[in-house]
């Protein structure tokens, strides 16, 4: 897992791979805000001081272009959700588990010109309760969100990492 979590800030590109996704958008484009500043944002492990990668971030109406430094695109979106944090829905996402692109998610606690970034884990959560909510398990480290109700309501009801990452706009 840490890993993993490692891979969702080095590439906040590849984002999410083995957290929370679906096949299809869960938040509507009429739901994304603007949250970030856009700009050039160091990438920070967490408990470090020095960042370990950069990211550009453009902004189309309200959807960012997270840019690495290999000239990756990715678009993202926010989302508020309860709690004055976000999920960040990345789009057209390559998934672990088949040759299909979907979505991967990540909550957002956004400060001025710093935000935290936390990885939600599904086999940190209570596996019960995630089945009840409608989530269905392609293997240990993903979970598919597709059939969940309230996907706001379900991303702040989650346990989030103790260990988050930071992006800092330079």
């Amino acid at each position: 897992m840490k890993k993993m979590k490692r891979v969702f800030a080095l590439a906040i590109a590849a984002l999410l791979s083995g957290c929370f996704a679906s096949d299809k958008p869960m938040f509507a484009p009429e739901t994304a805000v603007r949250a970030l500043e856009p700009g050039r944002y160091a990438l920070f492990e967490p408990d470090q001081d020095k960042p370990y990668e950069y990211m550009d971030l453009r902004l189309r109406g309200n959807v960012y272009d997270f840019i690495n430094e290999k000239g990756a695109v990715n678009p993202v979106t926010f989302h508020p959700i309860a709690g004055g944090v976000f999920v960040a829905q990345v789009g057209e996402m390559p998934q672990r588990t088949t040759d299909k692109k979907g979505y991967g998610y990540a909550i957002f606690k956004i400060n001025g010109r710093e935000a935290t970034v936390y990885v939600v884990e599904c086999d940190k959560q209570d596996r019960a309760m995630l089945a009840t909510l409608g989530v269905e398990f392609r293997d240990q480290y993903e979970c598919f969100i597709d059939n969940v109700a309230d996907p706001a309501a379900f991303f702040a009801g989650l346990k989030r990492g103790d260990r988050p990452s930071r992006m800092v706009r330079e």
